[in-house]
């Protein structure tokens, strides 16, 4: 047997900040996948979590139940042991009534998936200091495995086992966010491969708003044994609606702009159902029965998107570790599409963060509100471009990285405003610089019956560490401070 330990050392995850006052903590977190010469597979899953405080009981009650999905058509689930052990020692087992099998929620909403079944276990003898142990095997009637998973939970985790093991002629892939932290240690045999990730002191994952994606951000792992094919999934047979439909929504001459239109389009219309690859055996729908049923697993979605873009002629796949997302291929450069929400376009590969230069230079007709007593207000509409998130959401302060927008902004706009208007305060004249952040330059003067707003706005990261924050914020401060202008009838 082949034997390869990846070796994290608590620097690994130096970035993810622990709560003060966490609600539990993992004594052990294991997972182990195992693909059987029989074509069958078995996932082994086992955690021992301590109750710490109420409201992990309470508030969210994610540690008084556990849940576990599985479809009945090539999974079969064994509970090997449950039971609570008590502050005192005492072992609580559940008792028979406490397993309760029902429809996952995500699958109500869609008749394809309402054979789907979810085994909720209801713990007793809870109490504050208890510890919950679960165990429990899935044994499959299929040998492909394809996950990715961040290595980080809702609370701390004291020891995390990750072990994989494959017969001895069958390839894995495995990568691992921050790779200079690992270490590899092999050892051969005959049997088998077997692959090992062992942590400890795991801090919890953060509680904030704002954040990026967690692959980006948390310590990722990603191993597969096989890649699926998606190409049948492009048969158009039975969307000719559809197609309609995604045609009506093309009105631009900016590709990019009507693939991500495409893409919204999707993502309105199309119920998400977020069940695992996995309970569906790394198989997926049609395009077409994608959207005669009006709804999907994310990998469902991205094969419709990809159907409807390649329809209307771009070249689309469907991409990502998780098959979550299409590329599509613009002057040579390929681009991913995300189609859990609307997330902006991105470069794929290295350069994601490449940034479209806007350039806005008119005059138009200033629209005044009226306020009383002589007093009126115009706000200035946003810039094609422009940042979505708003300064005036953001905290003071930030501990955990926000996920930002990067931009390149030059507007030019003469407003003209009606005789006898003048601006409040005077003239506007302000800028700011961050190296390695960004710069914005603000300008506002009225000559006349006009109104000239100058306005530029750099942003160079797309997630901005904690470090650079106040930074980030003071710059957006800036550009979205000057867009209500006070004026006053002379």
């Amino acid at each position: 047997m082949k034997k390869i330990f990846l070796s994290i050392l608590t620097a690994l995850l130096c970035t993810v900040s622990f709560a003060q006052n966490p609600d539990a903590v993992f004594k052990l977190l294991r997972q182990e996948w195992t693909v059987n010469a029989d074509g069958t597979s078995d996932y082994h899953y086992r955690h021992e979590v301590q109750i710490l405080r109420n409201r992990a009981l309470v508030a969210y009650a994610d540690k008084g139940e556990t849940f576990v999905v599985y479809n009945p058509d090539f999974e079969e689930v064994t509970v090997n042991e449950v039971y609570t052990l008590q502050k005192d020692g005492t072992r609580v087992e559940m008792p028979q009534n406490a397993f309760i099998y029902q429809l996952p929620s995500e699958c109500a909403d869609c008749g394809r998936f309402n054979h789907m079944r979810e085994l909720a276990m209801v713990h007793t003898g809870m109490e504050i200091g208890c510890t919950v142990v679960v165990d429990y095997t899935v044994h499959r009637r299929y040998n492909v495995l394809n996950q990715t998973m961040t290595l980080v939970r809702e609370c701390p985790i004291e020891r995390l086992e990750i072990n994989v093991r494959v017969p001895a002629d069958q390839e894995l892939g495995v990568t691992l966010s921050n790779p200079e932290y690992l270490s590899f240690h092999p050892t051969v045999e005959q049997t088998a491969t077997s692959y090992s990730l062992h942590a400890v002191n795991v801090p919890q994952n953060y509680v904030d708003s704002y954040l990026p994606a967690p692959q980006t951000i948390y310590p990722t792992l990603h191993f597969y044994n096989s890649v699926p094919e998606y190409l049948p999934a492009f048969d158009n047979r039975g969307l000719p609606a559809a197609e309609d439909a995604a045609m009506q929504q093309l009105n631009s001459n900016d590709p990019r702009d009507n693939a991500v239109t495409l893409r919204d389009f999707v993502v309105d219309n199309i119920h998400l159902n977020d069940i695992s690859p996995e309970h569906l055996g790394y198989t997926h729908a049609t395009a077409a029965e994608v959207w005669q049923t009006g709804c999907g697993t994310a990998t469902d979605k991205a094969v419709l998107l990809a159907a409807l873009l390649n329809h209307v002629g771009y070249t689309a796949r469907v991409i990502g570790d998780a098959c979550d997302e299409v590329g599509i291929m613009v002057d040579t450069l390929e681009y991913r599409l995300g189609v859990r929400a609307k997330t902006p376009i991105a470069l794929n590969g290295e350069a994601r963060d490449e940034v479209k230069a806007v350039t806005d230079k008119r005059t138009v007709d200033a629209v005044l509100d009226t306020l009383g007593d002589g007093f009126f207000r115009m706000v200035l509409p946003a810039v094609q471009g422009s940042p979505t998130l708003r300064a005036s959401r953001l905290a003071l302060t930030r501990v955990a990285p926000l996920q930002g927008t990067a931009c390149d902004i030059q507007s030019d706009v003469t407003y003209l405003l009606p005789k006898g208007v003048k601006l409040l305060g005077g003239s506007i004249d302000r800028s700011l610089s961050h190296e390695g952040i960004g710069q914005v330059k603000v300008s506002v003067k009225q000559s006349g019956n006009k109104l000239r707003v100058v306005r530029s706005l750099k942003l160079e990261p797309t997630i901005v560490e904690a470090k650079d924050y106040a930074n980030y914020r003071a710059l957006l401060v800036m550009w979205q401070g000057v867009e209500p202008l006070l004026f006053r009838a002379k």
